[in-house]
């Protein structure tokens, strides 16, 4: 009989397994010790509907929507009443949200406590000397009310907490508020939860490991009013071999999927990593990132191993769509991990996270490896912007690889973010007028005002950075009823005013409606062109302001086309018009101004010093 139980609560994803826990299990089998993971995420999922489940996972989660309804349950009422949640919190994010979305979100709350009865119920917990939880964002209020039923139950066992929402000083205010808690990870715990189980099981001292918090140990911290002793630094226990992780036992999950009702509306993913940490932001951390928070140093798997690994889950799973947890792509596995996944044909369609500084030909070797979904780090088209926050791209790279990915055809996520803290203004007028010319490429998943999270720059210094009056995010104070410097230890985003008075909707309201109208026009508007084999590129344009549906481009004006399918400056243009022009090429002032009309006919963009065409590469045409 398993002697250790790992609970995932809503509102984790229903379409993967949940990774964390399920490595733990397989790093507890290497030492003999029994695991079990439960999925109670598909418990509430069946009792509410699904389409109900994912519109509070997904259009609550930045309100925590979510983690206030379990709040309610566990708080009562010593949290503000429904109307304020309404109106300070819910609004603002969204003015349109209706009354009916009001009534259907509320109504949500007689769930709640049959759901807990459920879990409650359904365990003998007899069976448990120790329960984790997983609380990533939208957990920690549904684990904190099992936890303390547990603990009513069986006071003899041991909690344990682990996941983001515990990571550094927020894991050690959770101990302190919620006494059902024993022990907390404030990092990654594939080295430390093994040990800590161990000690437990057998009744040993407990030894606490670095980045590992515990009641016991900590009690007359606790009952003190000052904030807690700092925890031991948790990268000085980080995995460094990421070959040395066991493969991920997904196994509950798929099982627990197999028996639910759910199951023909679920296509479910392999949730894999190949990496950990941001090789980019460990030399140029992106001002607006909190990820990784101390664990910024960048590890990847071999590529051998990382290609065994996802062979081995295919293969038991027989699953062939995956999402990888990484934060960036490797790119050493442009000539590694990405011809073996190839040669491997395990008919896989995966996703990774990535920068936009690639060429033409690493789009197309992700492509040929399986790449069925892109999630890209584009945020902004202003390039000053770009270099203000530390991205290490700028906008041709952007719109270029928008482009490359749009035209294959795939799933393309990427955010526009504005109201980065020192940004000019008068750059908006120009990427106001550059979003038209892009409407028939994958359009942004959302847009918003940029975010203070917790680990980011902008949160360590916010002064260095023109920010000021940081506070944890509204919506904090409709799920914890603690006082402001207990929030501010528990909240992963903030708030903010500029120091200059600024208010960044007075100026990027016009890329905010730009943006709505891309959404809109998605799939009805094309610019394709189709480069025959008689020589004639014909170029179509189904956009709402196209000049002409058909352009046919021969000869120079063909070449230079196709030429610009990466950014130019005018003089390489030149250069190359003169290698391959037949007797006299045009001047350079013939090149520009045929650049220019093509620019105002919005089928390229001029960024950057340098001009892009625009359309999407079709078949090729043999007539």
């Amino acid at each position: 009989m398993s002697r250790v139980l790992i609970a995932n609560m809503p509102f984790s994803n229903l379409r993967w397994p949940n990774i964390g826990p399920s490595l733990l299990k397989a790093a507890l089998a290497r030492r003999g010790i029994g695991c079990d993971l439960v999925y109670f995420n598909f418990d509430f999922a069946e009792r509410v509907g699904l389409e109900h489940y994912y519109w509070l996972a997904d259009h609550f989660a930045f309100v925590l929507g979510g983690e206030r309804l379990f709040a309610k349950h566990y708080f009562g009422n010593d949290l503000p009443d429904d109307q304020s949640y309404y109106r300070h919190v819910l609004l603002p994010a969204d003015p349109e949200l209706t009354e009916a979305d009001r009534r259907d979100y509320q109504q949500t709350d007689r769930h709640i406590e049959p759901f807990l009865d459920h879990c409650t119920s359904s365990i003998d917990w007899s069976c448990y000397e120790i329960v984790g939880f997983a609380a990533s964002f939208q957990q920690t209020m549904s684990s904190m009310c099992l936890a303390r039923r547990i603990k009513q139950l069986r006071p003899e066992v041991k909690i344990v907490f682990g996941g983001a929402a515990c990571e550094g000083e927020m894991g050690i205010e959770l101990l302190r508020q919620f006494p059902a808690v024993d022990y907390v990870f404030l990092s990654k715990a594939d080295l430390t939860f093994p040990p800590l189980v161990e000690e437990i099981l057998q009744d040993q001292p407990i030894e606490l490991p670095p980045g590992v918090v515990g009641r016991q140990l900590w009690e007359a911290s606790l009952t003190a009013t000052e904030p807690l002793p700092p925890a031991p630094d948790p990268g000085k226990f980080m995995v460094r071999d990421m070959d040395g992780l066991p493969y991920p036992d997904f196994d509950d999950y798929f099982e627990r999927l197999g028996r639910s009702p759910l199951r023909t509306e679920i296509e479910p993913l392999l949730f894999f990593e190949t990496s950990r940490g941001c090789w980019w932001g460990q030399k140029h951390q992106c001002k607006f990132c909190g990820l990784n928070g101390s664990m910024l140093s960048f590890r990847s798997k071999g590529p051998k191993r990382a290609v065994d690994e996802l062979r081995y889950l295919v293969n038991r799973h027989d699953v062939h769509q995956a999402c990888s947890s990484d934060n960036i792509l490797d790119l050493s596995y442009f000539d590694s991990f990405l011809p073996m996944l190839k040669e491997a044909q395990l008919d896989l369609s995966f996703g990774y996270e990535m920068k936009t500084n690639l060429r033409r030909h690493q789009v197309e070797t992700l492509l040929s490896a399986g790449l069925g979904a892109a999630q890209l780090g584009i945020e902004t088209f202003i390039t000053p912007v770009l270099k203000l926050i530390g991205k290490g791209t700028n906008a041709v790279q952007n719109v270029q690889a928008l482009k490359w990915f749009s035209e294959a055809g795939i799933e393309v996520k990427w955010n526009i973010l504005y109201g980065f803290p020192g940004e000019n203004p008068d750059d908006y007028a120009a990427m106001v007028d550059l979003l038209p010319s892009l409407y028939h490429l994958a359009p942004p998943s959302a847009v918003g005002l940029v975010r203070m999270d917790r680990f980011a720059p902008y949160f360590e210094d916010p002064a260095a950075h023109g920010m000021v009056n940081a506070r944890p995010n509204r919506a904090f104070n409709h799920v914890y009823p603690f006082p402001p410097e207990v929030l501010a230890r528990l909240a992963y985003y903030f708030e903010y005013d500029y120091a200059d008075g600024r208010n960044p909707l007075d100026y990027a309201a016009p890329i905010v409606r730009a943006a709505e109208t891309w959404q809109g026009l998605k799939g009805i508007v094309a610019l394709r062109y189709f480069d025959r084999a008689d020589g004639v590129l014909i170029l179509t344009d189904t956009r709402p302001f196209a000049e002409t549906f058909q352009r046919r481009l021969t000869g120079i004006e063909r070449a230079v086309y196709l030429f610009c399918d990466a950014g130019h400056t005018l003089q390489k243009i030149s250069q190359y018009v003169t290698e391959v022009a037949n007797g006299r090429p045009p001047d350079e002032s013939t090149i520009r101004e045929m650049l220019d009309d093509w620019v105002d006919a919005r089928i390229m963009v001029y960024l950057d010093n340098r001009y892009l065409s625009l359309a999407l590469r079709s078949a090729p045409d043999n007539r």
